[in-house]
């Protein structure tokens, strides 16, 4: 009898063994070099009017593909940027994350219009890779900086 006893204790730490290593698998993934990068950018001008109240989408392609150009030549124009949201003077582009600090470079230093419209250029408000951690920062800055 003491036998089966034994065997019998044997039998349930093998199924509670089993329990123990049933269960789900964890995994993970770090993405450590996302594709893109993105840039939030302010339209600035001399003239209060500037270029009216709106940007659109052809006025910022525009105005960018014009610093791009402006700095890097052909190959500043070659570089994609893929507008994101344009409201009010500010808009949020995407570009490939290589070509960041180029087009950094070339916004930050272009400036753009004529004498009797004024001169315009872009102010950066925020770059990165990550674009929730970029518009979570831009809310924050908002609430504060009323």
């Amino acid at each position: 009898m003491a036998s089966d006893g034994n065997i019998a204790s044997t039998a349930d730490q093998k199924s509670s063994q089993q329990k123990l290593h049933r269960g789900h698998e964890i995994t993970s993934k770090t993405i450590k070099t996302p594709q893109f990068s993105y840039v939030c950018l302010q339209l600035v001008s001399e003239s209060p009017s500037g270029t009216g109240s709106q940007l659109d989408s052809l006025t910022v392609r525009s105005y960018i593909g014009s610093a791009l150009n402006q700095f890097l030549g052909l190959t500043g124009s070659a570089i994609s940027i893929d507008i994101l949201k344009v409201e009010g003077k500010e808009t949020w582009i995407r570009v490939p994350r290589e070509d960041l600090s180029h087009v950094l470079a070339a916004v930050g230093g272009w400036i753009g219009g004529s004498e009797m419209s004024g001169k315009m250029g872009w102010r950066i408000k925020t770059s990165g890779n990550w674009l929730s951690v970029l518009v979570a920062q831009r809310e924050a800055d908002q609430i504060w900086n009323q």
